[in-house]
């Protein structure tokens, strides 16, 4: 028969570890503090919200090295769900631009409210085509927009700010 001692020694050491793994465990930082998210007007969630829908084309320009715009025969439709994702479906049927141009993509953009701009993230097209093809209206280009209730104007920008492509679509 253990002595008493032994035996609280041993009670104890046994208690311990189930003492500690009962304990929870405790944050070594304070909670930060956090706003409310925005979504009045302005704000990224309303410039989102104001982006869902589907769009249909009404014009497509490209803009010439002169700066001169020409207007291209063109048709279809832009969606843009909640997720952020944006899918095009159309039709150059201008037959001098039909393999300089394509309006089939589909992926997710990146919007920045501030500066009306929106960025492609990850742009895919069923229809394989060559870099000169979609030059003037290729992922790499940045995106200014202009919303307004049912119109929705994108203005194509190269590396130096010049328009590329101006395409009008409305609800």
């Amino acid at each position: 028969m253990l002595q008493r001692p032994l035996r609280s020694a041993l009670a104890l050491s046994l208690a311990l570890p189930l003492l500690f793994w009962s304990c929870a465990a405790s944050s070594r930082q304070r909670p930060i503090e956090g706003a409310d998210v925005n979504t009045g007007p302005g704000s990224l969630a309303a410039e989102r919200k104001a982006f869902e829908g589907t769009w249909t084309l009404d014009s497509l320009e490209v803009v010439q090295a002169g700066g001169a715009r020409r207007p291209v025969k063109a048709g279809g439709q832009l969606t843009y769900d909640a997720f952020g994702n944006m899918t095009v479906r159309g039709v150059i049927e201008d037959p001098a631009l039909r393999d300089q141009l394509i309006l089939d993509y589909t992926g997710r953009i990146t919007i920045d409210h501030i500066k009306h701009e929106f960025y492609p993230a990850d742009l895919e097209s069923d229809r394989p085509a060559p870099a000169a093809a979609i030059d003037k209206i290729s992922p790499d280009k940045v995106r200014r927009y202009e919303l307004s209730g049912n119109s929705f104007v994108v203005t194509y920008l190269d590396k130096a700010g010049q328009p590329t492509a101006v395409a009008r679509w409305r609800r």
